[in-house]
């Protein structure tokens, strides 16, 4: 009642001061709308309550305020006294239609998707990008996000599977026969494919990319951020950065070398570097490449694109090979591949603390690291499956504490 009071002597202000009735509600409305209370989540510290922890969780999982049987089973104190009825309710929200929601706010804010259309791609480069395949990338890794979720498959998965959500124009761009209509579906993918895992998904090698070339410093870094859960070091003042030469005369890698000869920078480059030079393999777009293209030295092209001839020529080979910070080489992506497959455990935990920073709205601290050591400690019980990893972030101490 204090709240609405505070709102209506606005109202009443304005009307004092010879606005009309429209004028002085339209006031206290906009009030509303700009107040602390409208904006934001409030969290008293310590452990939530009921309504709290229902309001957290319906947020989390459907981006908006809880529905009646989650409001019911709040005011019956069963969420946090019953952790049973709390996953009953986690699970009935994953299932229901509102979850895509939290499928669309998460892959923008883990994977940076948000970003998809803040490059266009150079059309002399690239021809053969349109609109269909950029919104197609987009919900090819929605959906394999929500398949990952729904089928509770592997934290592997996140970079190494043996299907892709495709449609017709995504198939077209992988190089995958068989695939019509404009529907996303599972696909099963060749044993040799270099697809599967949001690694190779052209919706994540563009956000990573400028639309002309590729950096794997760029690269190197969302990989370690955002699928390895490794902060990546600024790099230090003073030092320029290293440029592609698009004329093809030098690849980005000849040049890092150089760079990497600085004592401020080897250190920083020794981690960040590999799994960007890995993911050269990928132009700009996400298709597969053997060679750099270029618009100036170079072999000719003789190939149509949408009726005409493409004026992009093939540059230097590309060399996808590197050696990992801990001393592990890998001849190419499809290796580079298998290495970060096969720590599950350390997928899981970055997967697990990204749930964890996007579902109470702050970043995981050292007070946090226990409790995240305990639950991938019960993952790895379970798989360390994906919808196993949303029960842990909402069953966590930390999901359910302020």
């Amino acid at each position: 009642a204090s709240q609405v009071e505070t709102y209506v002597e606005l109202f009443k202000s304005e009307l004092a001061k010879g606005s009309t009735f429209e004028e002085s509600l339209r006031a206290s409305v906009m009030a509303i709308f700009c107040s602390p209370d409208f904006l934001y989540l409030k969290e008293n510290p310590g452990r939530l309550d009921d309504f709290t922890l229902a309001t957290r969780l319906a947020y989390f999982l459907t981006r908006t305020a809880p529905d009646d049987e989650l409001l019911a089973a709040a005011a019956d104190g069963k969420l946090t006294s019953d952790r049973a009825v709390l996953l009953a309710q986690t699970q009935r929200l994953l299932d229901g239609p509102q979850s895509d929601r939290f499928v669309t706010d998460f892959t923008d804010a883990w994977l940076n998707l948000r970003e998809i259309e803040f490059t266009n791609p150079d059309s002399a480069l690239f021809p053969e990008f349109d609109r269909y395949l950029q919104h197609s990338m987009v919900d090819e890794t929605r959906a394999y996000f929500r398949q990952l979720v729904a089928d509770n498959l592997g934290a592997r998965n996140i970079v190494k599977s043996d299907f892709a959500m495709l449609n017709d124009r995504l198939a077209e761009h992988y190089g995958i026969d068989g695939v019509t209509g404009p529907e996303i579906r599972a696909v099963t993918l060749p044993p040799d494919s270099v697809r599967g895992g949001f690694l190779s998904q052209a919706s994540v090698l563009k956000v990573s990319a400028n639309g002309t070339n590729t950096s794997p410093v760029v690269r190197g870094v969302w990989v370690m951020e955002r699928i390895l859960g490794q902060a990546a070091p600024p790099p230090p003042a003073g030092v320029p950065g290293v440029e592609p030469d698009i004329r093809g005369a030098t690849t980005l890698r000849e040049l890092l070398d150089k760079h990497r000869s600085l004592d401020s920078c080897r250190g920083c480059h020794r981690a960040i570097d590999p799994p960007g030079f890995a993911l050269e393999s990928f132009n700009p777009i996400g298709g597969w490449r053997e060679r750099f293209r270029s618009l100036g030295e170079g072999d000719r092209v003789e190939t149509l694109v949408n009726g005409g001839k493409v004026r992009y020529r093939l540059g230097p080979p590309v060399d996808s090979s590197g050696q990992l910070a801990d001393g592990r080489p890998f001849a190419d992506f499809r290796e580079f591949r298998d290495l970060l497959a096969s720590d599950e455990r350390g997928l899981a935990k970055s997967l697990l603390t990204k749930l964890l920073t996007f579902s109470t709205g702050r970043e995981m601290g050292f007070s946090d690291r226990a409790e995240i050591e305990r639950l991938v400690d019960m993952a790895a019980k379970r798989n360390y499956g994906v919808r196993d990893l949303i029960l842990l972030t909402v069953n966590s101490e930390i999901f359910r504490h302020k």
